[in-house]
């Protein structure tokens, strides 16, 4: 009875920290979501159809710590909400409604985060797997990323000490989030 209970007491220990690790690997990846510009490499369908984007700074996604996305869809922009614990990932929601180019892969786009089932990084990049195997997104982080930062904590020392906004001049901060 005792080595019965001595492997019952080591097997929930092995489930409770197999858990925790899985809770703390969920949260590292919610963060590595957020504070960066992805821009779309590619949708991989896997009947061998790829789709590239002409110019990955048209098709991009940015999340928000408050759960909301800001995606550049060609010539739209499209807002909506997102959450890592739903089968929904990404819902879209308001979104400009312009005429893209024939080229344009804007549908695509948006039909494929809004499908996304689930996401995963590797090497640096971010992948939002659609149901079923049915394909990938592939997103890279977009370079302005860092400088988007490195300004907007200059432009919020710069009213923290009082001294007059950056002048129109400066590049502005793409989007309209």
């Amino acid at each position: 009875m005792t080595a019965f209970f001595s492997i019952s007491i080591g097997i929930t220990s092995a489930i409770f920290w197999a858990s925790t690790a899985n809770i703390h690997v969920a949260q590292a990846q919610e963060t590595m979501l957020t504070g960066t510009v992805w821009e779309l490499q590619q949708i991989q369908y896997n009947n061998d159809t790829r789709l590239k984007p002409d110019d990955p700074e048209n098709y991009t996604i940015q999340f928000f710590e408050d759960s909301t996305v800001g995606i550049q869809a060609d010539c739209n922009v499209v807002r909506g909400t997102y959450d890592t614990e739903s089968a929904e990932f990404i819902t879209l929601g308001a979104s400009t409604l312009a005429a893209c180019p024939p080229e344009s892969i804007d549908a695509e786009f948006r039909t494929g985060l809004e499908e996304a089932a689930i996401y995963f990084f590797e090497d640096g990049n971010l992948y939002m797997d659609l149901p079923v195997d049915t394909g990938t997104l592939m997103f890279a982080p977009a370079e302005e990323t860092a400088v988007i930062e490195e300004e907007t904590e200059v432009i919020e020392e710069d009213i923290m000490e009082g001294t007059p906004e950056p002048s129109s001049e400066a590049d502005p901060v793409r989007g309209l989030w």
